[in-house]
């Protein structure tokens, strides 16, 4: 019976241009790409205790931050944001040489500007800014910017377009959307992902509360296509799935 070997990507320097490689778009994505980088166990599970941190291998370090090399711009749900402890992007060493100009500005989505999210991004400057969905109310906009956070506000309509509008309002030609489940879902579901860049972790999560990849209100279907996969020695599974639709 025939069967299909995949690369294996070793996370050791003379596998990078392998790496970069797989990562690359499709040519004929429209700009700006907008690319989503997410991990999940072999269940689909997104996180263990609440965060997704313990989920990687080296391997997915190195595609994750390959990923933020690529990107002119991050976007991030503030839950995620929150429970990771978001700070500026930064530009790991093993892609620093691959990487022209400084890390892509980190955009956080919020439906409400709480507090939380405020005292979060206040101390940390235009490297973490704030969009706010259409219909914030004008006083939690004005005490965010009271305190130095910089706030967008997503332009009404048709999410897929506000999103594209305001990536090219930054001068985007890629961005990296890196979570969470929620905010996930709704991009899938209003067409704002070009492409998912999917690391599945060499684990199961048995019991516990399960936070799938993507969620929300209803049900969905996404179609998709792989475009690249590859392993490592670690035993992950590494995929590049373009949405059916996104590229010609």
């Amino acid at each position: 019976m025939p069967t299909t070997r995949l690369t294996v990507i070793d996370d050791d320097p003379a596998a990078l241009d392998t790496l970069w490689e797989a990562l690359e778009p499709e040519p004929d994505l429209a700009l700006p790409r907008i690319r989503a980088v997410m991990i999940s166990t072999v269940d689909g599970s997104t996180t263990v205790d609440g965060r997704s941190g313990g989920l990687g291998t080296p391997t997915d370090r190195l595609v994750y931050d390959a990923m933020r090399a690529r990107a002119d711009l991050v976007m991030v749900g503030s839950a995620t944001a929150l429970a990771e402890g978001y700070g500026p992007a930064r530009i790991a060493e093993a892609w620093a040489d691959r990487r022209p100009g400084p890390p892509p500005v980190v955009l956080v989505f919020t439906r409400s500007l709480p507090d939380r999210l405020i005292e979060h991004c206040a101390p940390l400057g235009d490297a973490l800014q704030v969009v706010a969905a259409h219909g914030v109310p004008g006083d939690r906009l004005e005490v965010a910017r009271r305190q130095g956070v910089t706030v967008h506000v997503l332009d009404p309509g048709p999410l897929r377009a506000a999103v594209r509008s305001l990536a090219t309002h930054f001068g985007a030609s890629e961005v990296a959307f890196e979570g969470g489940p929620e905010l996930l879902g709704t991009f899938l579901r209003e067409g704002a992902i070009d492409e998912l860049v999917l690391s599945v972790a060499p684990q199961l999560v048995v019991g516990g509360d399960r936070t799938p990849l993507a969620s929300g209100p209803g049900t969905s279907s996404v179609p998709m296509r792989v475009a690249a996969a590859f392993t490592c020695p670690h035993g992950g599974l590494y995929a590049r799935w373009v949405v059916d639709g996104a590229a010609g």
